[in-house]
């Protein structure tokens, strides 16, 4: 791997790595080093990554919210090591540009698993090359950077828009649309009001100080109208029939 692109991967993370194996380990997809006939890839170092970065963030809800239910802290885990949030912090950071992947295959770098499996491939190398604290002090660092390190538990106890995708894929549906209708009041104190549609028809409306926040109220309402999920079958096809008639 060309030393500066080794540079630039080092500040993005805020690490740098003594054994620079290990991060071209983490950088190396399994079909280069087919290709390449090296042995190693990053699958096993993927699969180290996801304990210690469950281990980090459960360690870190349980000192930062002392008097919270281990079914809250829980969810709230859920919801950080999400692929979805994993895949984003990869993004974010555009990591997977440096994926060493197979000639003619760069398309599978825009794989939402595959984002989530690097970002964990690269927390094993730095647990690996460096110890559990400065893997800890990476990985809270990428998530306070990113906005994904939860702070307050009422707003992030659930992914609803998550949440609601994963019942619409269950169910074999395209996910729903969100489109925003308007933004009230000035600039730095704005509301986003954003409605949940599918193929067309409205199912919710919802508001937020943000369109993050807006899309999540607007999955919230058609969860807890459908009971989380279970009935949106039936609530689907009576939004169609009042819709035709």
């Amino acid at each position: 791997m060309d030393k500066y692109i080794v540079k630039e991967i080092e500040k993005k993370l805020g690490y740098h790595f003594q054994d620079r194996e290990l991060l071209k380990q983490a950088f190396t997809h399994r079909s280069c080093a087919n290709m390449r006939k090296e042995a190693l890839h990053n699958e096993r170092l993927e699969f180290l990554g996801d304990s210690v970065l469950g281990f980090v963030i459960a360690e870190d809800l349980y000192l930062r919210f002392p008097d919270e239910a281990e079914g809250n802290l829980s969810k709230i885990k859920a919801y950080m090591v999400h692929s979805n949030v994993l895949a984003a912090i990869t993004e974010g950071l555009a990591l997977q540009r440096f994926l060493q992947v197979e000639e003619g295959e760069q398309k599978i770098r825009n794989n939402r698993k595959l984002k989530e499996n690097l970002l964990e491939a690269v927390i094993g190398a730095v647990y690996l090359d460096g110890g559990i604290d400065q893997a800890r002090t990476m990985i809270l660092n990428l998530f306070d950077q990113s906005g994904y390190r939860v702070t307050n538990l009422n707003e992030a106890i659930f992914d609803y828009k998550t949440r609601l995708q994963e019942v619409f894929q269950s169910l074999g549906l395209a996910p729903p649309e969100y489109v925003m209708l308007e933004r009230r009041g000035p600039v730095h104190d704005a509301v986003f009001v954003i409605e949940l549609r599918f193929n067309g028809i409205t199912l919710a409306r919802g508001e937020g100080r943000s369109k993050k926040q807006a899309h999540q109220d607007c999955a919230a309402r058609l969860l807890a109208q459908t009971d989380n999920g279970k009935g949106l079958t039936q609530f689907l096809h009576e939004a169609d029939s009042g819709f035709s008639s």
